[in-house]
């Protein structure tokens, strides 16, 4: 009597199949049933062999889907890394032209400040001159004044010379020191001045300071994504060598 043959089924990963194969011990003692039940159809080995064939040329193709989707998900993660590296170095060349558009904005308004103090400096200086020519003018007059008052009061000459000459030599004397105040004057607006121009050139640094400091920090961010980007692939490269 042929023994009963009996195929058990399982699946033992995505897309494979194991068959198992079992033959049943013959049965002297058990009683002959009158009726029998048809018995399943066994299989033959060519059919078996067929079966795991078809089953291992199942897994392969699950396994190729899945490995064509870590690709496509791989090719998405390098083109969004790409664009994001676009797009830094965009941002970079953009911030780049800004700071040096704004340092010769920078520069020039310094410059047109400059000019324009050289301008009042100038001014002032003309204003100086016309001044002193116009003191000089009055003294001169004066002193005119003094000899033709010295020639027309002769006996008087003493005296009058005595106060004419005191006279001259008070307004020589607030000549002088409006001489003196103008370059005091004259002094103090150059301290100024410098003044200003020394704290425009400590903020122009400031202001570069900052820049570089807003591009180290992209810089370091922009690593940081490189840097998450790699341990991402790393981490699917792993999980592809370990599925495989």
């Amino acid at each position: 009597m042929n023994s009963p043959t009996e195929i058990r089924c399982e699946e033992k990963s995505r897309g494979g199949m194991c068959y198992e194969v079992i033959l049943a011990e013959p049965s002297a003692d058990k009683p002959t049933p009158t009726t029998t039940s048809p018995r399943p159809k066994s299989m033959t080995a060519e059919e078996i062999t067929q079966k795991l064939l078809q089953a291992e040329e199942r897994r392969k193709s699950m396994e190729a889907s899945r490995l064509a989707s870590v690709g496509e998900r791989l090719t998405r993660l390098e083109e969004a890394s790409r664009k994001r590296e676009e797009t830094n170095a965009a941002f970079i060349a953009a911030t780049q032209t800004a700071l040096e558009d704004k340092l010769d904005t920078t520069s020039s308004n310094r410059e047109a400040y400059l000019n324009g103090l050289r301008a009042k400096i100038s001014d002032h200086l003309n204003n100086v001159e016309s001044v002193r020519k116009q003191l000089d003018a009055q003294t001169d007059e004066l002193r005119q004044t003094i000899e033709d008052k010295l020639r027309s009061a002769e006996e008087n000459r003493n005296e009058n010379m005595g106060k004419m000459l005191e006279k001259l030599k008070d307004h020589e004397e607030y000549a002088q020191k409006v001489r003196l105040g103008h370059e005091e004057a004259i002094r103090q607006l150059e301290e100024r001045i410098q003044a200003k121009l020394e704290i425009a050139e400590a903020n122009r640094e400031t202001e570069i300071m900052k820049k570089l400091e807003t591009l180290r920090e992209h810089d370091r961010r922009a690593e940081l994504v490189r840097a998450n980007k790699e341990r991402l692939m790393a981490a699917e490269k792993h999980e592809t060598a370990s599925s495989g």
